[in-house]
């Protein structure tokens, strides 16, 4: 008795039928996978993070409050303003360049060092506070506040003083008297209100865009 033949087109029928077999399995693996990854993933609540610039602009501060440091003026400060970054280019000290998109400054052209933290008794330059920023730093700078009021602010920093500036700036806006920076954001007031303020430290702080220690 004679073996049967195999041709060439039942060789390439066989290889069909196994090649299909093949990516079927292959499509439902897939499917299987992408089912039960959608269910553990809603099961368990999670959910993609969000970026930064899209969860800041949803933050709000407590309302402004009388303080008890002058307790026959109002103090208030107002909305946060979020400012587009203006670059992170070096700049030597008096080197001219284009005007900031905000006053005072919270990105941009900056010094290559920048200022040791602390508290200050007189103006500091706005190109070396800016690289502080950078840094995640939080700059508060006043003009026309008592003596009392300075106590106030220098205490405030004292008790929490990690990466926090505080100097005097003559050349804030009429109407201001405290300016709160963070890298890309600023809080303008009109008094002492360590309710804004802290918040304003406690949700900016450390979100520059370089890390330091």
């Amino acid at each position: 008795m004679s073996e049967p033949v195999v041709t060439k087109k039942s060789n390439r029928m066989l290889w069909i039928v196994v090649g299909g077999l093949v990516v079927m399995c292959v499509c439902v693996c897939l499917i299987a996978l992408g089912i039960g990854g959608y269910f553990f993933i809603t099961q368990n609540n999670f959910s993609l993070p969000q970026s930064r610039a899209t969860i800041a602009p949803q933050i709000t501060l407590p309302a402004a409050r009388k303080t008890s440091i002058a307790p026959s003026n109002s103090t208030s400060c107002a909305d946060l303003q979020f400012f587009t970054v203006q670059g992170y280019d070096h700049i030597a000290p008096n080197q001219v360049h284009a005007p900031y998109n905000s006053n005072p400054p919270t990105s941009g052209w900056h010094w290559v060092d920048p200022q040791n933290w602390g508290i200050y008794t007189s103006p500091q330059v706005q190109e070396q506070l800016v690289h502080n920023l950078e840094h995640g730093g939080i700059v508060i700078q006043y003009k026309n506040l008592s003596p009392a009021e300075i106590q106030h602010l220098n205490d405030l920093v004292k008790r929490d003083s990690h990466h926090m500036l505080l100097a005097p700036y003559p050349a804030l806006p009429s109407d201001v008297k405290i300016a709160v920076t963070a890298w890309t954001v600023l809080l303008n007031c009109t008094g002492v209100d360590e309710e804004i303020i802290a918040a304003f430290i406690e949700l900016f702080r450390d979100q520059g865009p370089e890390t330091v220690p």
